[in-house]
This record gives structure tokens, C-alpha cells and sequence, in this order.
């Protein structure tokens, strides 16, 4: 079975964050007339979060996910054209997310928003199983601020990385040591060194410094992370495998990329990557071109990645096409495409179609949607101009009147 799962980012207010996504068979509730069913919730506690298992019967249906970071925070799980077989309220285990209601919507006789009541955690990743959703929600780690001045892109260390100190020529003083909770590092004859949120290079510095001035003559230090349990970034959408990654020192985002498998066939021109500021509370976003990421002139593209950035890569903009073509229905949409080139796609016109009074419907930006007449054989003809396409837009083709 092909699943599909796609996902587009967006901001919607300050401190909200709005990720909205569709997962599924394509078509496959159009052809069936079937619906999805959101049979279970199971959740489990480890010492640094929970996870939340949504089951759904058959693949997982079109949804939305709301992540409200205002006190108090609630992340909000809607799925609109599917059944629930939940109760109204849940107890889930922990105190991190001690309660879950649900609301069914009964909108001709589907639709389930779900409410996840949040304790100091956010949501750190969102994965499709093969029988469902999951939902990870994390503490914010706790990292020593990076001194000032120090570039914001560069790898910082934090609890539960394995860094490596090497001093050449006193292999006795070589050590691989793990970060612990409480940020530091042991390391011979300095004792205890604080670490987390410092690059490689200032502990480096650091260590070189202290053991020059005590103990050894112009040290030659290295530093290096051996194996990285610290950070995390997750990608969504159009990748082969979607998911949570570790954030890797000088990791970039076609890094993540290759780690994910590559993006799919059905993946659209745009990357979204969602961040929250060092130091502040607002999430921002940041647009990518595919294209251009992929390209050999990557630079400005090919972004450095950071501690808890979300990833998407959604699904290509699509178009439709009804009535008197060859094979009417959804199409992807491309950049310059117009009217007529939509027609061709489609197969062509039929030999029962009416070239003269063909219908473009669209929607503004505010929801008011307009008709646009487009006179097929005057394009033909040369006599008139063709009409750019946009994404979302309907052609209808009617029937010649004998």
C-alpha cells in the first residue's frame, strides 16, 4: 500500500505554533466513501518526557496539530473527516501530561479534536507509525548559556554527549567522557570541568589553558564529540523516512536530508524549517527552495541546523481539472503552468467540450472565491492571452449545447 503523509508548516499567532499535516492512501476516502476510525490513546513516561500513541484503523487520515505555548500549554489534535471510538476524557500517566479530553466535532457524523493538557514540555516530534500518530513531548534541556560572541551556528554540548580529549604526546591524559546531569565533564587532573553549552572549541581552549598553566608545557589539545545523545531536530513530510534525528556537530540541513533517505517524488519546492530564537519565546520560520538546496549554488540554502528545529517538506501544490478532458481529477502544479498547458495534462479536450466558455474557479486570500471565463479557442487562435495557472485552482470544461 502506498501511504502517503504530507505536512505544511505554518505560524499562525506569537508562541503558537501550528503544524498542519495529511496522512493516508490518496483519494482512497473518495473512492471508498470509507472513513478512518481513532480507535485508541496509549501513553507511556520516561525520565525525560512522554510519548503518546494515537491509533487509527487503516492509514492514518487527514489532521491537524496545534501547539499552544501560552500558560497554560496545550497541544490540539484534530482529525476532521474521521470516526472516534474514544472516551471523553482520559487520565494519561506522568505529570507532564496528566490529562487528555476529547471532543467530538459530529460534523455529518465524523470529525475528533483531541486536547493534550501540557506541563513544562513541549512537543519535540511527531511521527507516523504504521498503525497511527505518535507524539513525543520533551523538557527543554538544561544547557549553560554560550558565552557571548560565539557564533550561535556552531555545535554545543550538552548532557549526555560523549566528548573525546586527546593531548599529544600523554596518551595517559587521552579520555573519552560523557557530559553528566549536572553539565560537567571529570577529566584527569582538572576534576570537574563544566561543558554543556560550549562549543568544542571553548572546551578545547579551556582545557588547553588550564593544564598549560599548571601542569604541561604549550599542550596540544583536541577535542571532539564522539557520540551525540544530547540534541535533537525532527523533519517531516515528503522524506523516506520521517522521524527524530540527533543533532550532529555542523550539521546542516541536506545532512538531515540524506539521513532521512532523500526527499520522495511528491515532495514540493519548499522546505519550511521552524525554530525557536536562542533567548526568546517566539517561534519564527524559515523558507527554503528545494531547488535551489539541491543545486551545485546551495549557499544560503543549505542551512545550519539547530537544537529543536522542525523540518517539513510538504506535498506539491496540486490543480484540478472536470468535466469534458481525457482524464479529469487532481494534477500537480507546477511553476508557469497555464490554463491551456493544464488541458494538455489532462489528456486534452473532448470531442463533446465547449472551448469558449471554460471555468477557472479560485479562492482569494480571504476565502471569497471568484470565476474567471477563460475562452480556450481564442488562446488557440492566438487572439487572446493565456492564463496563468495557481495552486488549488478548478477548471471545469462543460458540454457543448447541440
Amino acid at each position: 500500500m502506498d501511504v502517503k503523509f504530507r505536512s505544511v508548516l505554518k505560524i499562525i499567532a506569537p508562541a503558537v505554533l501550528s503544524i498542519v499535516a495529511t496522512g493516508g492512501v490518496r483519494g482512497a476516502a473518495d473512492v471508498t466513501g470509507s472513513r478512518a476510525v481513532v480507535i485508541a490513546l496509549d501513553a507511556t513516561v520516561d525520565g525525560q518526557g512522554s510519548t503518546i500513541d494515537v491509533k487509527t484503523t487503516g492509514p492514518v487520515p487527514r489532521f491537524t496539530i496545534n501547539l499552544q505555548t501560552l500558560d497554560p500549554a496545550v497541544a490540539i489534535l484534530e482529525f476532521p473527516t474521521a470516526e472516534s471510538r474514544l472516551r471523553d476524557q482520559y487520565e494519561a500517566k506522568g505529570p507532564l501530561c496528566p490529562e487528555v479530553h476529547v471532543e467530538h466535532l459530529a460534523k455529518e457524523g465524523a470529525g475528533v479534536r483531541i486536547r493534550f493538557l501540557l506541563r513544562q514540555v513541549g512537543l519535540s516530534s511527531l511521527e507516523q507509525t504504521a498503525d497511527g500518530l505518535r507524539l513525543r513531548f520533551d523538557h527543554a534541556p538544561a544547557v549553560a548559556a554560550a558565552p557571548p560572541g560565539t557564533n550561535s551556528e556552531e555545535y554545543k554540548v550538552g548532557i549526555g554527549d560523549k566528548i573525546e580529549v586527546a593531548v599529544f604526546g600523554h596518551d595517559d591524559l587521552n579520555r573519552i567522557v560523557e557530559v553528566g546531569s549536572d553539565g560537567r565533564i571529570n577529566y584527569p587532573l582538572i576534576g570537574d570541568l563544566a561543558v554543556a553549552g560550549k562549543t568544542v572549541q571553548q572546551i578545547d581552549g579551556e582545557v588547553t589553558g588550564i593544564l598549560g598553566k599548571d601542569y604541561l608545557v604549550e599542550p596540544q589539545v583536541s577535542v571532539d564529540v564522539k557520540e551525540y545523545h544530547s540534541q535533537w531536530i525532527t523533519v517531516i513530510g515528503e522524506v523516506r523516512s520521517p522521524g527524530r534525528y540527533v543533532l550532529k556537530r555542523n550539521m546542516r540541513l541536506i545532512d538531515l536530508l540524506a539521513e532521512a533517505g532523500g526527499t520522495t517524488k511528491e515532495a514540493g519546492s519548499e522546505i519550511l524549517i521552524t525554530r525557536r530564537p536562542e533567548g526568546g519565546s517566539d517561534t519564527k520560520q524559515i523558507a527554503v527552495d528545494r531547488d535551489r538546496l539541491l543545486s551545485r549554488d546551495n549557499q544560503g540554502e543549505d542551512i545550519a541546523l539547530r537544537h529543536g528545529d522542525i523540518i517539513t517538506i510538504g506535498e506539491k501544490d496540486v490543480f484540478y481539472i472536470r468535466g469534458e478532458v481525457s482524464k479529469p481529477g487532481p494534477y500537480f502544479f507546477d511553476k508557469g503552468m497555464t490554463v491551456l498547458n493544464a488541458v494538455s495534462v489532462a489528456g486534452g479536450l473532448s470531442q463533446f467540450a465547449n472551448r469558449k466558455v471554460v471555468e477557472l474557479l479560485r479562492t482569494g486570500r480571504e476565502g471569497v472565491q471568484q470565476k474567471i471565463i477563460v475562452n480556450l479557442k481564442a488562446i488557440e487562435d492566438g487572439k487572446k492571452q493565456d492564463i496563468p495557472l495557481l495552486p488549488n485552482d478548478t477548471i471545469i470544461v462543460p458540454k457543448r449545447v447541440f
